[in-house]
């Protein structure tokens, strides 16, 4: 699965968590309101466990609940909780050619230009927490 789908993913399911946040949700009734298989969410749960973002409790009534008040999680908790770091571009596929102008330099300067989107993604992710995200929904569309 793409580092974006876990980030959507990721913030469905905790989207949904902070909805009720005394119930506890089973990764198959999360599997069904983001339409996609229980073991995906399972190892989305597994690493938003890591991160200490959900709490899971098995059998009977168990599943997972959110560890700590919406307001107090960002986007960007999540981002790296399901993603790790942002990388906004992927890497130049093949050493360029040292003897092109372009070739020499190019490295550099995208190193540079994703270093800068890092920065800017990560101060929106980190000023959007999970309590915007439930404001957002209750908005007409």
């Amino acid at each position: 699965m793409s580092t974006n789908c876990r980030f959507a993913f990721g913030v469905h399911v905790m989207t949904v968590l902070a909805l009720a946040p005394e119930e506890f949700f089973s990764s198959e009734r999360l599997a069904v309101t983001v339409n996609t298989n229980p073991v995906i969410i399972r190892r989305l749960l597994l690493d938003l466990k890591e991160a200490s973002l959900v709490d899971t409790h098995r059998g009977p009534g168990g599943g997972a609940i959110l560890s700590k008040p919406a307001e107090e999680i960002t986007l960007l908790d999540i981002y790296r909780a399901v993603s790790g770091e942002v990388e906004p571009f992927g890497e130049h596929p093949n050493e360029p050619n040292r003897a092109c102008t372009v070739g020499r330099e190019i490295k550099r300067v995208l190193e540079d230009v994703a270093n800068q989107a890092r920065i800017a993604v990560e101060c929106q992710y980190g000023s959007i927490s999970l309590q915007d995200v439930l404001q957002d929904l209750n908005k007409p569309s």
